[in-house]
């Protein structure tokens, strides 16, 4: 009986063992210039800074530090997480008070001259009363 019990714990834990696959995807890292259109504040400009986190990034799926900087100099902190050309990604502002935060949904593609970009629509439910925008980045 005991060894049919470390037979199946054994065979249970093998997957947990197996290394997951490189990363294949396409790295999408860099800095970004912004312009957007926001439901409260209208235009805006900024920039955005992602990273690639390889260690948490498995086969087509990219995972990454996510840093948006208005020309304000208001700041927000998040991730995002890739597969092939569609990122999810979630920010807050730098000032937990404001209560500034939110997800957003993004397409990534190529501007008309040639470079990496992304057109973003993101929802946040709590800033003053909730909100949402656009917002299209262009890799630099």
């Amino acid at each position: 009986m005991i060894k049919k019990i470390l037979a199946s714990l054994a065979f249970v834990s093998l997957p947990a063992l197996a290394a997951p696959p490189p990363f294949t995807g396409t790295d999408y890292s860099g800095h970004y210039q912004c312009t957007g259109m926001d439901s409260h504040i209208g235009e805006f400009k900024g920039t955005v800074d992602m990273k690639l986190n390889p260690e948490q990034s498995t086969g087509p799926y990219g995972a990454y530090s996510f840093t948006l900087t208005l020309t304000d100099n208001s700041l927000y902190k998040g991730f995002a997480a890739a597969q092939e050309t569609s990122l999810a990604i979630y920010f807050a502002h730098t000032d937990p008070a404001l209560k500034d935060y939110g997800v957003g949904i993004a397409q990534v593609g190529t501007s008309a001259d040639g470079k990496v970009s992304f057109t973003k629509y993101y929802y946040g439910p709590e800033y003053e009363g909730g909100g949402h925008g656009m917002e299209t980045c262009t890799r630099q």
